[in-house]
């Protein structure tokens, strides 16, 4: 079955406009493809997640409600798109090959490879009916993080106001970092705090781990003209995935901000993650995917994806982490 879509009329220098026909080649049983999303991190055995592709449409809207019931019970719909008779081939340097077996609890592929910094790796799949696909990452060096001070400060009458604004004590932590960037290549970010403390309810003995994700900062480097709305607790105009452009081959001080956890040992982890180019532009594409208006009057949002003959993403990263004690 074939599917057109007509393109607006685009003025090229000073040719006029004209209406662009694009066919769209899919089947009577829809989308036909691989999907393949994985991640290379350093001491972590390498495993990715390989399913079959499917239109947007075609994927039925989930009835969880909320994520802890969603991560107990998978999604039936993915359970039916993952192609576990796949066959999965990891490369090495070009050299070292690894078969990557199913494992049905986790849904997805897993080797005995653990990936170390500088790596290339390399990903083929195969699967019945279904064109091949590929893609090749280098998993990226980690760069230097230090922790400089880190100041405490009372917000009043936080509650409800700005991006801070979730369950949490109205004390704020400061802290001031610096990131040493290497100057002989383009570097990726995405920066990490997470605020944490240890809460005994009711004077139980049961302790519950309060945490959040959720951090602001006003340096430049985390402004994002194109994220126009905040999204889950974030603020609009806020990304923590940034590249070297305004600081390349320097050192870069910096700060951020985080409120601090209801418990006892309140405390923050911070982690820089060094990732690839492709991941980057993957990240930053979901990000303006789930502010964007999903209807017709809507121009669609592209997610990068560097899997050849398919979609999804083959990403690396490596992690500098510190804790910070309040």
């Amino acid at each position: 079955m074939d599917f057109r879509k007509i393109m607006g009329c685009m003025v090229i220098l000073l040719m006029p406009g004209c209406e662009h026909m694009i066919d769209f080649q899919g089947s009577e049983n829809g989308l036909q493809g691989i999907t393949v999303n994985a991640l290379a991190v350093p001491d972590t055995v390498f495993t990715a997640a390989i399913s079959r592709a499917y239109l947007f449409t075609e994927v039925p809207a989930l009835n969880y409600i909320d994520y802890w019931e969603y991560e107990a019970h998978p999604d039936p719909f993915y359970e039916k798109a993952v192609l576990s008779e796949a066959e999965v081939e990891l490369v090495v340097n070009e050299q070292e090959k690894y078969t990557m077996r199913y494992d049905p609890l986790h849904y997805n592929f897993t080797s005995d490879y653990m990936p170390r910094s500088g790596d290339r790796i390399t990903l083929r799949v195969k699967a019945e009916d279904l064109e091949s696909v590929s893609a090749e990452t280098i998993v990226p060096n980690v760069q230097l993080l230090e922790i400089l001070g880190c100041e405490k400060y009372y917000k009043k009458e936080y509650i409800g106001e700005g991006p801070l604004s979730d369950i949490s004590q109205d004390t704020v932590a400061h802290i001031t970092l610096r990131l040493t960037d290497p100057g002989d290549e383009r570097n990726y970010y995405r920066l990490k705090v997470r605020s944490i403390a240890h809460d005994k309810r009711g004077g139980s003995s049961e302790v519950i781990l309060q945490y959040s994700d959720i951090y602001t900062s006003s340096d430049v480097i985390f402004m994002d003209e194109q994220l126009t709305r905040g999204y889950g607790g974030w603020v609009a105009h806020f990304s923590n995935i940034f590249d070297d452009h305004l600081f390349n081959g320097k050192e870069y001080t910096f700060s951020v901000e985080t409120h601090l956890r209801y418990g006892e040992h309140p405390h923050a982890v911070i982690e820089l993650q060094s990732i690839t180019r492709d991941l980057y532009y993957y990240l930053k594409s979901v990000m303006l995917y789930r502010i964007t208006d999903q209807d017709a009057y809507t121009e669609a949002i592209q997610i990068h994806s560097n899997i050849n003959s398919g979609w999804g993403i083959l990403g690396g990263l490596s992690a500098e982490k510190h804790t910070v004690y309040f």
